[in-house]
């Protein structure tokens, strides 16, 4: 009769580790816990391989009541404003190769640092003494994009960078 509770305890045991494998993968499945391992994957997803620009859009406020007008810039931006390469560092170093200027064969590769903000909705750039911020509109494995305002809220515009792999 002693084995009876003995063999009841360690199947009660086996039951309870089974429902609280269950449970651990319902956690680790959840929209949450994917959402908080997207987030502390993000600079991995920033610095695996080059992007390059795909998109340049600048949305200017409207006057008085009229809707925003948003633009697109990228077929009539010169080589030279449009970014060929954009590496980031897990150093947290990054080095951009913009396209050539007029007149010369290659362009000149800009470097700075670079880092995330903790909730990584925000790159800051930074190149010598001039820091600029940018949001992290998205950021996955294949799309960057970054949005950076100019001119008083409300008022000015939203410039919006596209980069792919």
């Amino acid at each position: 009769m002693k084995k009876m509770p003995l063999f009841l305890g360690v199947a009660f045991a086996a039951l309870t580790l089974a429902s609280c494998e269950k449970e651990l993968e319902q956690v680790n499945s959840s929209p949450s816990s994917a959402s908080a391992a997207s987030t502390l994957a993000k600079p991995d997803l920033l610095t695996t391989g080059n992007w390059r620009q795909t998109g340049l859009t600048v949305t200017a406020a409207g006057e008085g009541t009229a809707p925003a007008a948003t633009s697109d810039l990228f077929a009539q931006a010169k080589p030279s404003m449009l970014v060929q390469s954009a590496v980031y560092k897990s150093d947290g170093t990054y080095t951009l190769l913009r396209g050539p200027r007029p007149g010369k064969q290659t362009a000149e590769p800009v470097s700075g640092t670079w880092r995330l903000t903790a909730s990584a909705d925000s790159l800051i750039l930074t190149q010598a003494d001039h820091t600029r911020r940018f949001a992290v509109a998205e950021l996955t494995a294949t799309t960057l994009r970054l949005t950076h305002s100019e001119g008083a809220a409300g008022k000015g515009s939203v410039y919006t960078s596209v980069f792919s792999r």
